[in-house]
C-alpha cells in the first residue's frame, strides 16, 4: 500500500547516478522509500580549559552562576546522550562534542606553525575521555577545528579526534599537510560561508580532490548569516571561486551534493538520508518552480542552486508524514511560536542592556566604511 504519492514534478534524486527525472513520481509507504535532508542532531560536550569554568543561567529573572569541573560537564554530556540518542523514533541522534579537538591553542582561529609545540597532557586527556564516551554510547564526535589543530591531534596515535566517525566544522586556515591528514583518515569536514573564509579559508576544493567528504553548513543566525541552505550554497561557491580566481570550481551539481548526500555522509546518516532512493527514510521537500524567478523551467538543478531560496519550499515530509503543506506548518502553532520568540528576544535584549545596539549606529547611513560608534560602545573591562 502507498501512503503518499508525489507526482507531476521533476525529481532530483541525488542517488548514485544523480538521476533527474522529468515528470517523475515518489511513492512513500510506512515512512520509507525516499529521503532528502539532514535530520535533528544534538551535539553536547565540554568547552575549553582552564577548569573549573563558571556557567550561568537565569532563574526567576536572576542570573545564577556556578563553577563546574571538566568531569561534571562530561557527566552532563553523558546524561544528554543517554536521554536523547535514538530518541523520537530515531529522529534524534546525540553526539559527543568538545568545543575544539585541541584545547591548548587558539580555539577560534588558525595558529601559526611556530606556535605548535605539540599536544599537551590536557589535550590528550580530553581526546581519551571523548573517545571513551563515543565508544560507550556508540555515537559520533563533532567538534570545531582550525589550522594547527589537525597537526597536533594526529600526534595522539591512540585517541586522536580524527577519523570516519568524526565531523569537524570550519577547518579554516589548515595547511596542505593537514588537508591530507583529514582525507587520509576519512575525517568528515563541513564549512560555512562568511567573512572568516576571507581571512583564513577552508580549502574545500583541495579537500574534495583528495577524496575527503565536505558539506556546506550555516553557522548561527544573525541579520547577515541566515539558515537558508540555498543562499549558503551560492555564498560558498562565490568565496571559493574568488579565492581561486576561477569560476569553474564548485559547479552547481557538486554544491547540491554538499547539502544533501555529502551532508548526510558527514554525520554518518547517509544509509538513511540524503537522497531519494528506495528503502531510505521518506524525508522529502518540494519546491514551487511556478514562480517568476524560477522561470523558465529548464536546467532544474541550476535553477535550485542559483535562484531558489528557502521560502520557495512548498511541502516538507518527515518519516512519510506531511509536516508543512503549501508553506503552512501543520505540527505546531507557527504564529504563536514566532510571537513568543520575538517577545523572549525583546526581554533578553533588555535584560542584557543591549537595546541601543539594535538601532543603526553613527556610521550606518551615508558612509562607505563603518567605524566604532564611540557614543554607545561599552568598555570590555572597567
Amino acid at each position: 500500500m502507498i501512503d503518499v504519492l508525489l507526482v507531476n514534478g521533476v525529481v532530483i534524486t541525488m542517488d548514485k547516478d544523480r538521476r533527474v527525472i522529468a515528470d517523475g513520481a515518489v511513492a512513500i509507504d510506512d515512512g520509507r522509500i525516499v529521503e532528502v535532508g539532514v535530520r535533528e542532531i544534538v551535539c553536547t560536550g565540554p568547552c575549553n580549559p582552564p577548569w573549573p569554568h563558571p556557567f550561568s543561567r537565569w532563574v526567576d529573572g536572576k542570573k545564577v552562576t556556578k563553577e563546574v569541573t571538566y568531569e561534571e560537564v562530561l557527566a552532563g554530556a553523558e546524561a544528554v546522550i543517554e536521554a536523547l540518542h535514538h530518541a523520537n523514533s530515531d529522529r534524534t541522534r546525540a553526539y559527543i562534542t568538545p568545543f575544539v579537538i585541541v584545547t591548548s591553542i587558539n580555539p577560534s582561529a588558525p595558529t601559526q606553525a611556530d606556535q605548535l609545540f605539540g599536544p599537551t597532557d590536557f589535550d590528550r586527556y580530553q581526546a581519551r575521555k571523548i573517545r571513551e564516551i563515543a565508544r560507550k554510547y556508540d555515537t559520533r564526535i563533532h567538534s570545531d577545528a582550525f589550522g594547527g589543530m589537525i597537526h597536533l591531534a594526529v600526534q595522539d596515535k591512540e585517541y586522536a579526534l580524527l577519523g570516519p566517525d568524526v565531523h569537524l566544522q570550519h577547518c579554516r586556515g589548515i595547511s596542505f599537510d593537514e588537508a591530507k591528514i583529514l582525507a587520509e583518515t576519512g575525517t568528515n569536514v563541513s564549512a560555512s560561508p562568511g567573512f572568516g573564509q576571507i581571512n583564513a579559508w577552508t580549502p574545500i576544493t583541495e579537500l574534495l580532490e583528495m577524496g575527503a567528504t565536505v558539506a556546506i553548513t550555516t553557522d548561527g543566525t544573525s541579520p547577515m548569516t541566515p539558515f537558508d541552505m540555498f543562499q549558503a550554497m551560492r555564498r560558498m561557491q562565490l568565496l571559493q571561486q574568488a579565492a581561486l580566481r576561477d569560476y569553474f570550481y564548485l559547479p552547481p551539481g557538486k554544491l547540491l551534493e554538499m547539502v544533501t548526500i555529502d551532508a548526510a555522509r558527514c554525520v554518518g546518516w547517509d544509509d538513511e538520508l540524503g537522497s531519494l532512493e528506495a528503502g531510505k527514510k521518506a524525508d522529502v521537500i518540494t519546491v514551487n518552480m511556478q514562480q517568476a524567478h524560477l522561470t523558465p523551467e529548464t536546467m532544474h538543478v541550476q535553477r535550485l542552486v542559483y535562484q531558489a531560496v528557502g521560502g520557495d519550499v512548498n511541502h516538507v515530509i518527515v518519516d512519510g508524514q506531511l509536516v508543512m503543506d503549501q508553506r503552512q506548518v501543520l505540527t505546531v502553532d507557527e504564529q504563536r511560536i514566532l510571537t513568543e520568540a520575538n517577545e523572549e528576544a525583546a526581554r533578553t535584549i533588555a535584560r542584557a542592556g543591549l537595546a541601543a545596539y539594535m538601532q543603526p549606529g553613527k556610521y550606518f547611513w551615508g558612509h562607505a566604511r563603518a567605524y566604532l560608534d564611540e557614543g554607545r560602545a561599552r568598555p570590555l573591562f572597567s
